[in-house]
């Protein structure tokens, strides 16, 4: 959508406005200068042709109006006092018309020109509200009834019109007065357009905005989540790292002592990986490792945590298992891992298991002591099998 932009004019008509004003007051100042300027090009040339027709008094009158009217707008620009301006504008609009009329000898030669005072009772309504625009009611009404009493005096005062002459001051009134009509709404409409594109801009530069700084939160959340990952998890095997598993280890303990669930450590670690890493490279060593992760993870149940606990050691945490239990699931890992056949080795895969059970009265680091006891015990009556060690 294109902006539409205020060019000389429209900035012109907008002078007298305040940075305070709310949109409608910034129009109703605008609309009032405009239909006053207006007004008051038209009173001179009414004034130059009522003078060229034979009427220098008449034509004397719109052109006081117009240089009136000028001051009073040149005053209005300065000092920002719209209430003093909007009075003497409706002032001099309602008052002219009937000083023209009498000046012309009355209706009979100009009753056309009155027609340019009702605008004062009209924009009294749009420019101010109901009670004033009934009170300049009052007062056209009365200068109408005014005019009926001293038309008689009037009418002998002056030459009576040309009846051409007087239809075609007729028709250029009531066509200047619709053109001042449209030029009015026009503005209105181009102003309103402009309010409503600002509006709709200001509505679409907010919803962005909050678009913004959701994407911006939800990438903050992100990158915190990316971030924690990359704290807790072990870079080669995905698995948890050893803060991460302290960390879940001191939770399912303090669940451990308020509820009286049971509680399993399993403690494995692969046999002989020196030699896997001495003769065939660490590239190969971290195969391995991917390897045996990818079969813990497999041979878990979603409740149970695994993690990388240092070098080719794992720590599995399982909640709500006995150790009976933990046995099972420890010689179920150990056949799996022997299943595994990698044919660039010449040796088969075995890893060492050590288990045992936590009781609410334990710490992480007794819990640690008596798994890592369990699992040397494996290695030192030949490895490759599970050891158990109860609280």
């Amino acid at each position: 959508m294109q902006e539409p932009q205020l060019n000389f004019f429209g900035k012109l008509v907008n002078y007298g406005a305040l940075a305070s004003d709310s949109d409608e007051q910034r129009l109703k100042k605008a609309v009032l200068t405009l239909i006053s300027g207006f007004i008051a090009i038209l009173a001179v040339f009414w004034g130059i042709l009522y003078i060229y027709s034979g009427y220098p008094l008449s034509g004397a009158i719109p052109l006081s109006y117009a240089l009136i009217s000028a001051f009073s707008i040149l005053y209005y620009f300065i000092t920002k006092k719209f209430e003093f301006f909007r009075f003497s504008q409706f002032l001099m609009m309602i008052i002219l018309p009937f000083l023209l009329m009498w000046s012309l000898g009355g209706f009979a030669n100009s009753s056309s020109v009155i027609i340019w005072g009702f605008f004062t009772p009209l924009a009294a309504l749009f420019f101010h509200d109901l009670q004033a625009s009934s009170r300049w009611i009052i007062v056209f009404s009365g200068l109408v009834i005014l005019s009926g009493f001293i038309d008689p005096m009037v009418s002998t005062q002056v030459e009576p019109m040309d009846q051409t002459l007087n239809i075609t001051y007729f028709v250029m009134n009531l066509g200047a007065g619709f053109a001042l009509i449209f030029i009015v709404i026009n503005y209105f409409v181009k102003d309103r357009e402009r309010a409503n594109y600002e509006a709709l801009k200001a509505k679409e530069d907010a919803l962005q905005a909050k678009n913004d700084l959701e994407l911006a939160y939800e990438r903050l959340q992100n990158n915190e989540v990316k971030i924690r990952e990359l704290m807790l998890t072990d870079a080669l095997t995905g698995l948890a790292n050893r803060r991460f598993l302290d960390e879940r280890l001191t939770d399912e303990m303090a669940r451990l002592k308020r509820y009286g669930n049971q509680l399993s450590l399993i403690m494995t670690d692969l046999d002989f990986f020196k030699q896997i890493n001495d003769n065939y490279g660490h590239a190969k060593g971290d195969e391995i490792l991917v390897e045996f992760s990818n079969i813990l993870k497999n041979d878990l149940r979603p409740t149970d945590f695994v993690a990388r606990f240092g070098g080719e050691e794992f720590l599995i945490i399982l909640p709500e298992t006995s150790l009976e239990s933990a046995i099972v699931i420890a010689e179920r890992i150990r056949n799996s891992i022997r299943k595994c056949h990698n044919s660039k080795l010449e040796k088969e895969i075995t890893a060492s298991f050590g288990v045992t059970d936590i009781q609410p009265s334990d710490s992480p680091k007794d819990a640690f002591i008596r798994v890592d006891k369990a699992l040397y015990q494996s290695k030192e009556n030949g490895r490759n099998q599970v050891t158990s060690l109860a609280a």
